[in-house]
C-alpha cells in the first residue's frame, strides 16, 4: 500500500511540474478551446434545445454538455469568467484524476507498481493528447471513461451491482465533456463484458444470469436513460442521425494511415508543437512503441486480461487508420450505417483505444522484465524502465521549455476587447454583432447580443453561403469574397433583417496567436478600407484603440411585424411589437389594436420547430394536444433564411379567445416557441428522476454498509 501511495504521489508531482502553468487563474485559450466571459457563460443556453448565441441560431447539438455548462454557470453567477471556473471543472480535476485513475486501473490489471507507473506515463503523455489538448475536453472525457472501465471490471469480478451504477455515472460525466469519447467507452465496456463472459469467466448460461449478464447490461440501459434529456429532442427533430454537424463528409483521409496509428504518433506532431494540417514524418524511435507493446502482449499471452487489450489495440489501430488500406471501405460503411458513428468525421478520437491498450501492454512488458528476468541486474532493469518512460516523457519537453504555445501558454486579453465587452453589455436592446473576417476568442456575446463571423458565414452550412457562393472561389481570396458579400444589392437588407447593429474588424493579435488575416488572403487594412466605402455603415468611436467598429443604424429588432412577407430584395416598412424574452426557446408577444392580417418576423435561423401559439401556453399541451399551434402552412422561410409567420387576427380569434376592442380591432397574445424544447423538458424529467433513483440507491447501499460496520 505504501509503494502504491508513493507511486501515485510521484505521478501527481510529475503532472504538477509538467502543467505548472495551469496551476493559476490565468487565461488559457486556443482554437476550439474558447474563452468565455462570465456574461457569456450565464447565457450558454443551459437546458435549451435552441442555441441562440452565435450566427442566427441553430439547433443545440451539444446538449450533452449541459452538466459541465451548468457547473461553470454557477461560477459565472458570481461574475467569475472561464479562467476561474475551468480550473475547478476541467483543468485541475483532469490533472489529478488522469494520473490517479489510470494508475489504479493499470495496477488492477498488471498487479505491478512499476509497470503501472510506466503505463500511466504512456497514456497521459503520448503525442495524441499533447496535440488534442488544444481542445482539452477529449482528454478530460477519456479520464472518466477509464474510471467507468475500472468500476465495470470491479463489478464483474465482485458481482456487486453498485459498481455498475457508479460506472454509469462515470460515463455520464465523461459524456458531459465529450460524448464521442463516452461513445467509444460504451463499446469498450461492451466488448470487455463479452470477452469476460466467454473467455475469462467461461460463463455457464444456466447459472447466475443476473449477476454476469443482466446487471452489467443494465449499465448501458441506465446510461441511455440518463441521456434521454438530449436524445429525445434530437430524435424528435430528426437530428439524432442527420444534422448540419453529422451530415458532413469524412475529413482527414490524407492525414491518417495505419503507420501513424500503430506508432501512436499524431500526424501533426513535430516534436516541438503541432503543425496543423501538415503531415509530419514519423520519428524513427516511435517504431519502438508498437514493438514494445506487442512484445508485452506476447510475453503475457497467457494472461487473458492482457490479451484482451492486445485485441483492443488492433481494433483501435484499424479504426484510427480511417480509410487507409487495408479494408479501406469499412470505415465509410460504419460512418454511414452504425448509429452514432457519424459523429466521428475523422478517426483520431480512436487514438484513445490505442493509448489505453499500449499503456497496458507496455506496462505488462515492464512488469515482465522485473518478474521474469530474475538474473538480470536490477540497475539494467531500471535503465530499461527509464528508457521506455522517456519515449513518452520526451514529448513533454516543449511544454516545460515553453516552445509549444496554444493552450499550454497563458494569454492576456487585449484591452480593446474588454472595452468592447463593456460597450456591448451596456445596451439592453437586442442586436447582433458581425466580425470580419473572424471573431476573436475574446469577443463578447450573449443571448441579447449574439455574434456572427464572416468566416463561419462563408462555411458551406451557413445561410450567408447562398450569397457568397455566387462568386467562383478560384477567382477570389476568401477575404475578397467576404467583402463582396457585403456589397451585393441586397446585402444592406440582409444585415438589417438579421438584426446586425455593429460590425467589428478584430486585432491582428500575434501575441495571443490570433492573427486571423493570414488565413483569408487579405490584410487587416483591406477590410477596413472596404468597409469604409459602404454607405449603409458608419464608422464610430467605441472607445477602443485599434479594433475598427462600424454601426448599422437601420438594423431591425428581433421580433417585428410587416404587412407583406419579408424579403431582402427591397425594404419593407415594419412595426415594432411588444415582446418578452423568456428563454432561448420561448418569447411572449403582445400585439394590440390589430385587425388586418400581418407577418410576424423573427430573426432566428429558419427551422420548422419554431411554432406560434395563440392565447395561453403550456409546454405539456404543446406535445399532447393536436392543432395547438398556428398551422405550419403559415410558417415561411423568408429569403433571408429567417422565420416569418402569417397571422390573420380575425381567423385565429375565432378559435382562441382574443380581446376585442370597441373599434373592432384585436389584442392578440402570442407565444413563439421552439417545440423540441417540450421534449427536452420531458427528457430532463426522465433523466432527472433516474438520477434521483440512482443516488437514492447508492445512499441506501453505502448507508447500509456503514451501519453494518458500526454494528459490528
Amino acid at each position: 500500500m505504501k509503494k502504491t501511495l508513493l507511486s501515485i504521489s510521484f505521478l501527481l508531482a510529475l503532472a504538477v511540474v509538467i502543467y505548472h502553468r495551469w496551476i493559476s487563474f490565468n487565461v488559457f485559450a486556443n482554437g476550439d478551446y474558447t474563452y468565455y466571459f462570465s456574461a457569456t457563460i450565464r447565457n450558454l443556453s443551459i437546458g435549451y434545445s435552441w442555441y441562440s448565441l452565435t450566427d442566427v441560431g441553430s439547433v443545440n447539438f451539444t446538449l450533452w454538455r449541459m452538466i459541465l455548462t451548468f457547473s461553470q454557470s454557477v461560477f459565472a453567477n458570481y461574475n467569475y469568467a472561464l479562467n476561474i471556473s475551468e480550473k475547478f471543472t476541467v483543468f485541475w480535476p483532469t490533472i489529478i484524476f488522469a494520473n490517479i485513475i489510470s494508475f489504479v486501473l493499470l495496477r488492477k490489471i498488471l498487479k505491478s507498481n512499476i509497470g503501472s507507473i510506466v503505463g500511466t506515463i504512456i497514456f497521459n503523455y503520448n503525442t495524441y493528447y499533447l496535440v488534442s489538448n488544444q481542445a482539452f475536453y477529449l482528454y478530460s472525457s477519456a479520464v472518466w471513461v477509464l474510471l467507468a472501465l475500472l468500476l465495470f471490471v470491479n463489478g464483474l469480478e465482485k458481482t456487486k451491482r453498485y459498481f455498475y451504477v457508479l460506472s454509469t455515472l462515470s460515463l455520464l460525466v465523461a459524456a458531459s465533456y465529450d460524448f464521442r469519447v463516452a461513445y467509444i467507452g460504451i463499446f469498450v465496456l461492451f466488448f470487455y463484458l463479452a470477452y469476460y463472459v466467454f473467455f475469462i469467466k467461461k460463463f455457464n448460461f444456466t447459472l447466475r444470469f443476473l449477476k454476469f449478464i443482466f446487471f452489467p447490461l443494465g449499465t448501458f440501459f441506465l446510461f441511455g436513460l440518463l441521456n434521454v434529456y438530449w436524445v429525445l429532442p434530437m430524435f424528435k427533430l430528426g437530428s439524432l442521425t442527420s444534422n448540419a454537424v453529422l451530415d458532413r463528409g469524412l475529413f482527414g483521409n490524407e492525414f491518417l494511415n495505419i503507420l501513424y496509428a500503430i506508432t501512436l504518433f499524431h500526424p501533426f506532431w513535430t516534436g516541438v508543437k503541432p503543425a496543423w494540417f501538415t503531415v509530419e514524418p514519423i520519428m524513427t524511435y516511435f517504431w519502438l512503441i508498437p514493438i514494445f507493446a506487442f512484445l508485452g502482449m506476447w510475453l503475457n499471452r497467457k494472461d487473458k486480461n492482457i490479451l484482451f487489450f492486445g485485441i483492443l489495440a488492433m481494433l483501435g489501430i484499424f479504426l484510427t487508420k480511417q480509410v487507409a488500406h487495408p479494408f479501406s471501405s469499412i470505415y465509410p460503411w460504419l460512418y454511414s450505417h452504425l448509429p452514432g458513428f457519424n459523429a466521428f468525421r475523422e478517426a483520431s478520437k480512436f487514438y484513445f483505444i490505442i493509448a489505453l491498450s499500449y499503456a497496458v501492454l507496455i506496462g505488462a512488458l515492464v512488469s515482465s522484465v522485473f518478474t521474469n528476468f530474475k538474473h538480470t541486474k536490477i540497475y539494467l532493469k531500471y535503465c530499461f524502465v527509464f528508457f521506455v518512460a522517456m519515449l513518452f516523457l520526451w514529448n513533454i519537453k516543449p511544454i516545460l521549455t515553453g516552445e509549444i504555445n496554444g493552450i499550454y501558454t497563458a494569454k492576456t486579453i487585449p484591452s480593446d476587447y474588454l472595452t468592447i465587452k463593456e460597450f456591448v453589455l451596456k445596451d439592453n436592446d437586442y442586436y447582433r454583432t458581425l466580425w470580419i473576417p473572424s471573431s476573436s476568442t475574446y469577443s463578447i456575446y450573449t443571448v441579447s447580443h449574439p455574434k456572427m463571423s464572416m468566416a463561419s458565414a462563408h462555411s458551406e452550412y451557413s445561410y450567408w453561403n447562398d450569397y457568397i457562393s455566387k462568386f467562383p472561389l478560384y477567382k477570389y481570396s476568401e477575404g475578397e469574397l467576404m467583402v463582396k458579400a457585403l456589397n451585393l444589392s441586397f446585402s444592406d437588407n440582409v444585415l438589417d433583417e438579421s438584426s446586425i447593429k455593429y460590425i467589428f474588424v478584430p486585432l491582428q493579435d500575434k501575441t495571443n496567436d490570433e492573427d486571423f488575416f493570414i488565413f483569408y488572403g487579405q490584410s487587416r487594412q483591406y477590410y477596413i478600407n472596404q468597409l469604409d466605402k459602404l454607405h449603409n455603415l458608419k464608422k464610430i468611436n467605441a472607445g477602443v484603440k485599434d479594433v475598427a467598429v462600424y454601426e448599422n443604424k437601420n438594423y431591425r429588432p428581433h421580433v417585428y411585424i410587416t404587412n407583406n412577407l419579408e424579403t431582402i430584395s427591397k425594404k419593407i416598412p415594419y412595426k415594432n411589437v411588444d415582446f418578452k424574452f423568456v428563454n432561448p426557446t420561448q418569447y411572449q408577444i403582445n400585439i394590440e389594436n390589430i385587425k388586418e392580417p400581418f407577418y410576424l418576423n423573427f430573426s432566428e435561423g429558419y427551422d420548422n420547430g419554431w411554432k406560434v401559439r395563440v392565447g395561453l401556453f403550456n409546454w405539456i399541451d404543446a406535445i399532447t394536444k393536436n392543432n395547438y399551434f398556428v398551422s405550419d402552412k403559415y410558417h415561411f422561410e423568408n429569403d433571408a433564411n429567417l422565420n416569418s409567420f402569417y397571422i390573420n387576427p380575425e381567423q385565429i380569434c375565432k378559435i382562441q379567445n382574443c380581446k376585442v376592442n370597441k373599434d373592432g380591432t384585436y389584442n392578440v397574445s402570442l407565444t413563439l416557441y421552439f417545440l423540441p424544447q417540450s421534449h427536452m423538458y420531458l427528457g430532463i424529467i426522465i433523466s432527472g428522476f433516474m438520477l434521483f433513483v440512482i443516488f437514492s440507491y447508492l445512499i441506501f447501499i453505502f448507508g447500509k454498509q456503514i451501519y453494518a460496520k458500526r454494528k459490528i
